[in-house]
């Protein structure tokens, strides 16, 4: 059966290779079309002028090659060598840093801009040896400082911080100082960027050169034709962004060239000389070009070179005699057979491709290949296709389960970021913060947070999920900062500590009461500079915490340590209003206390009105309001009215209380209302007299003090200064006897009289 199978496919010729098939297919053509003896003069015509027109090609694109990579390293080493000159160096770092070099003495020289111009006008603008069109000199913020050459186009001649060269130079890090940067302005740039140094390495500016495509490429890229008989040949420089240089007379041709194998092949870093398709198309073989490719050394460019087989053939045809009849019987056959033959071998598995291709866009993977049994190249294309087929939809499966697990963790963080943010009390926030953390989070089986005590020496455990959370809070679980743990280096470092293996990790402390922990992953609560704690999450698979999931946890852990921060203030400030609030209550009983004391009063009562003869109603709601400091209304009177009493308040201190009968046709809410007010209205103005009273008071006791003290000044003798201040003191202080003693080592004297009599208006 084995050998049967191998011969019928031996007689099949969808299972030839392709390269049969064309020999079969070339071969019928010249037995049909073309006399031997003139296809054969006529094939070694065109392989001598093929063979003739590669070397042409290849001599001319090394030398293009060449004369482009040298003229690159030459216009780099010109701009690299009058940056590094010290000279040169001085006025560029003096230029970058002119108002530095003004507000103090760092070693800078005062440059004016238009010098640093002419400057490198004259050393890299050389008419005669120049590469370039123009120079600028721009600040590390984009900002133009000098310039020089041609006005480059299409960009500003003051803020260039948007140009392809300064966010290129501003954004590599790579370190290197001398860079090549390809743009497109509506014409293909290329700019040399050099970076300039302050003494601390750090980049303060940026040297930027223009090229001149005309002098540094499009010069280089002409053919040299040998007897004055040009091929049809072009040659361009491109590179990844498809940015295209090329001499103005051949734009038009290397457009077509853009998506051909050379570009391809040089773009990959080959080099090669081959003949195929401008367009990449296998279906316009009269299209072809030999094609030299490589890329340019030391930029991301490289240079193609085409010749057109065309005019190669059209050269040949012309030392033929019989051209004109070759060329159409020879054409008439070609395309007759060629035709049918390529339709029948390529376009319906093509199209079967293409077919397969587009429903993969679409998100069909299932869309079948009958061409995958052939023997040939399309059927080994047809296999890799519904491989790759196959590993796409692998692929594209595991990104949807990735995207899906992203999103799930980012929608938790959203929900316990909002939930911390509405929370107000510290310790139902980190509890809740726990729970909702084990319950988003698949892969957490435990989460619990610390928080670093007020000497700094401890991480205490504040918050813990589950059974053996609260055995650790019971327990008051607890482990020191910068200790040979998870949580104490976290805590001291300030930095996330990742556990891979439990079993292996030199931070992981093992907890017997989680004995099932395989990786364990704390990230520090930071608030500004300071780490006030560590979040901590355990998971009882190893290495279960990934890179994006780290991330996810980090701006959680920032969330939640602002939050902690921010009810830990809203505690304290609730704190700080209820004791003021206490000590304004306080005050204001004292004060009052005080006053009517002074008044010899318990209390102070006026009343206006009738009096009613009733029971005790009255006072008793007057008792409610006092004790409750709420408007106390009774049950509706015989005299169709409603007792009502308001607690007179002042700073939250009940001062006393105001009571009315009111009309219960009148009585309503907004009465209510207004008695409070008026209330409230009374109590400040009983303070505010309270107030005025106490100063007037001691504005009387100041001017007493201030009159004796003037009687006494007046004295000359002890005997009548002490006989002043006893008649004084007795009249300020309204008393009946008033003695003076004063005592001496040896001896005493003393005054012991009663007061003056009292004024009338004192009496």
């Amino acid at each position: 059966m084995l050998t049967s199978s191998r011969r019928l496919s031996a007689l099949n010729p969808l299972s030839y290779p392709i390269w049969l098939k064309l020999t079969l297919g070339f071969a019928l053509v010249v037995v049909l079309v073309i006399l031997p003896a003139l296809f054969l003069l006529s094939s070694g015509v065109e392989a001598i002028a093929l063979q003739n027109a590669r070397s042409f090609l290849s001599e001319n694109g090394t030398r293009q090659l060449s004369s482009v990579a040298s003229s690159f390293e030459r216009a780099r080493a010109n701009l690299d060598r009058f940056v590094e000159t010290p000279f040169n160096n001085r006025q560029l770092v003096g230029a970058l840093l002119g108002n530095a070099a003004e507000r103090s003495d760092i070693g800078l020289v005062d440059v004016n801009p238009a010098d640093t111009a002419a400057l490198m006008e004259s050393i890299l603008l050389n008419p005669a040896t120049s590469l370039y069109d123009n120079v600028r000199l721009l600040d590390r913020d984009g900002q133009v400082v000098a310039l020089a050459g041609l006005a480059p186009l299409g960009v500003s001649l003051i803020d260039q911080s948007q140009t392809a060269a300064y966010q290129v130079a501003a954004g590599d890090t790579t370190g290197e100082t001398s860079l090549l940067v390809i743009s497109q302005r509506g014409f293909p740039v290329l700019e040399f960027v050099h970076k300039i140094y302050w003494r601390d390495n750090s980049v303060i500016g940026y040297m930027v050169t223009q090229l001149s495509n005309a002098r540094a490429v499009y010069a280089n890229l002409r053919f040299r034709f040998p007897n004055d008989e040009p091929f049809e040949a072009y040659a361009f420089l491109i590179d990844e962004q498809a940015v295209q240089l090329t001499p103005v007379e051949n734009r038009e041709q290397a457009a077509n060239s853009l998506a051909s194998e050379g570009v391809r092949r040089a773009l990959d870093g080959q080099s090669g000389l081959e003949v195929y398709s401008p367009a990449g198309s296998e279906n316009n073989p009269n299209a072809e070009v030999i094609g030299y490719f490589a890329p340019v050394p030391g930029t991301t460019l490289a240079l193609v070179s085409e010749l057109s087989l065309d005019s190669v053939r059209q050269d040949v045809l012309s030392f033929l005699p019989l051209r004109g009849a070759v060329v159409a019987i020879g054409w008439v056959g070609m395309v007759i057979v060629l035709g049918i033959l390529f339709n029948q071998l390529f376009a319906p598995p093509l199209a079967r491709l293409r077919r397969a291709a587009l429903g993969m866009i679409g998100g069909d993977y299932e869309t079948p290949l009958p061409d995958v049994r052939r023997g040939d190249e399309f059927g080994e294309a047809a296999s890799a296709f519904v491989q790759m087929r196959s590993r796409m939809k692998t692929m594209v499966d595991e990104l949807e389960s990735r995207v899906a697990l992203r999103t799930r963790d980012i929608e938790a963080t959203q929900e316990i970021s909002r939930y911390a943010a509405t929370q107000r009390d510290a310790n139902a926030l980190m509890r809740d913060v726990v729970n909702l953390i084990v319950q988003r989070f698949p892969a957490i089986y435990h989460a619990q947070i610390f928080l670093i005590d007020a000497d700094r020496q401890y991480a205490v455990v504040r918050a813990s999920t589950g059974e053996v959370g609260r055995q650790l809070l019971e327990r008051g679980h607890r482990l020191g900062v910068g200790s040979v743990s998870v949580i104490g280096q976290v805590t001291d470092q300030g930095r996330y500590i990742l556990a891979k293996d439990a079993a292996v990790s030199q931070v992981h402390r093992r907890n017997e009461f989680l004995p099932d922990t395989r990786s364990e992953l704390a990230i520090p609560l930071r608030v500004g500079e300071t780490i006030i704690g560590a979040l901590d999450v355990q998971s009882k698979q190893s290495d279960a915490f990934p890179d994006d999931m780290i991330r996810v946890l980090e701006t959680m852990a920032d969330n939640i340590a602002i939050a902690i921060e921010n009810a830990r203030l809203y505690e304290e400030s609730v704190r700080r209003v209820r004791e003021i609030e206490d000590t304004n209550r306080e005050a204001t009983r004292r004060a009052w206390q005080d006053y009517l004391r002074d008044q010899r009063v318990l209390s102070l009562s006026r009343e206006a009105g009738v009096p009613l003869t009733q029971d005790d109603t009255i006072s008793e709601l007057r008792r409610r309001a006092l004790a409750t400091g709420e408007i106390a209304v009774g049950d509706q009177t015989g005299r169709n009215t409603y007792p009502v009493a308001v607690p007179i308040q002042l700073r939250g201190q009940t001062l006393g209380a105001v009571e009315w009968e009111l009309p219960a046709g009148d009585f309503s809410r907004e009465k209510l209302e207004l008695a409070r007010e008026l209330a409230n209205r009374l109590a400040l103005s009983l303070d505010n007299t309270r107030l005025f009273q106490e100063s007037r008071r001691a504005t009387e006791r100041e001017r007493l003090v201030n009159t004796i003290a003037a009687r006494l000044t007046a004295q000359t003798s002890i005997d009548q200064i002490l006989q002043t201040a006893v008649r004084e003191v007795g009249q300020a202080l309204r008393a009946p006897q008033v003695t003076i003693r004063l005592k001496g080592s040896e001896s005493a004297a003393g005054l012991n009289q009663p007061a003056s009599p009292l004024p009338n208006d004192h009496e």
